[in-house]
């Protein structure tokens, strides 16, 4: 009988979601192996995975004390310089160069070569959302254009003379949903503006569920600042399309791939400029908002993008479709969590399940 190995913090709610739809299709009791535990001993995953068909690393997010040893490992790894990762509090979006060094350091220990749903390279490469960028790009997938790393608030005016495009969107490098995440817009008589979650309290950043917006010089340089700081880039600010039906509204798309297929879809509708559904913002019926013409070339583009990443069986696909034209913004090896998206009867749980019935 087939039987899983799926890893992931104490107490996800992914890998209860992914094991209850597995029992759902009456597969053996899926084996469990925290990240805690992973951590202290990666040499444990060999041994747990023996007799087990298939491995899933899940998100190693939603647990605070995981990410605050993750942190210490990545700054251990990067040569200890200076004094350690201070306490990350709830909601504070801190040290995450060092979540990613952490988080490499991790996966690069593990085995390479057991049965797993994505490979750790796989993931770690879809971790470094600019260089995930540039490997979309290699494959010949269209993505907003890349302006390169930003180190600094000057940094970022720099590239914004350079492109000569003065709408662009700062991303967290190592962020997820929407973390970290500026929609910049400089004017030629010098005023800016930005949207995003974050917020500066005391020098310290956080995300918050509400979108806001900036539009004092000082205040957004302060905040590129913080931002740049933990790593991050600039690309191309895409216009979203107009959600029918809902005045002020824009909406883009996210698409889940399984085995190389566009599967799951569906449309995110914001008022602002950030469209995560944690925000707030609203589903929507994507084909009925794009039409035939459009979900034809957004299907194309993310089966296409899909193999990139030869060694991962599930990516969420994040992206813009205007007419034909699609933009990718994310491949997320992380992007199955759409509870109650259904494609042909199945959530993504319910495919990675059946796929080993």
């Amino acid at each position: 009988m087939e039987r899983w190995l799926l890893i992931g913090p104490r107490g996800s709610r992914r890998v209860a979601a992914l094991r209850d739809a597995l029992q759902a299709q009456g597969a053996a009791e899926a084996r469990l192996l925290a990240y805690e535990t992973l951590l202290a001993e990666p040499s444990m995953l060999e041994t747990a995975a023996e007799g087990c068909t298939q491995v899933k690393l899940e998100s190693p997010g939603e647990a605070p004390a995981l990410h605050a040893a993750l942190v210490r490992s990545g700054w251990e790894s990067e040569g200890a310089a200076g004094p350690p990762p201070g306490v990350v509090v709830h909601g504070e979006l801190a040290w995450q160069h060092y979540w990613f060094a952490g988080f490499a350091r991790l996966l690069e220990a593990v085995p390479s070569r057991l049965p797993y749903l994505n490979a750790p390279r796989d993931l770690l490469a879809m971790s470094d959302k600019f260089d995930c960028q540039q490997r979309l790009l290699r494959a010949g997938a269209n993505i907003p254009a890349l302006f390169g790393t930003v180190e600094s608030y000057d940094a970022l005016r720099g590239r914004i003379r350079e492109s000569g495009c003065e709408r662009v969107f700062l991303k967290s490098r190592y962020g997820s949903c929407g973390a970290g995440v500026l929609a910049y817009a400089r004017h030629a008589d010098g005023r800016e503006v930005a949207y995003g979650s974050a917020q500066l309290e005391g020098g310290r950043v956080f995300n918050s569920l509400r979108q806001r917006r900036y539009s004092r010089n000082d205040e957004i340089a302060r905040l590129v600042d913080a931002l740049a700081a933990q790593g991050a880039y600039a690309e191309q600010w895409i216009p979203k399309p107009r959600t029918p039906g809902l005045s002020g509204e824009r909406f883009d798309a996210r698409i889940v791939a399984f085995d190389g297929r566009a599967r799951q879809r569906v449309a995110r509708s914001s008022a602002g400029a950030l469209s995560n559904l944690h925000l707030g913002n609203r589903r929507g019926p994507l084909h009925d908002w794009l039409g035939d013409a459009s979900m034809a070339a957004a299907t194309d583009i993310v089966e296409r993008a899909a193999r990139a990443f030869t060694r991962s069986r599930m990516i969420g696909f994040d992206l813009i479709v205007r007419g034909t034209r699609c933009w990718l913004l994310e491949a997320n090896g992380f992007g199955d969590l759409l509870p109650g998206l259904l494609h042909e009867g199945r959530t993504t749980y319910e495919d990675q399940a059946a796929s080993h019935a």
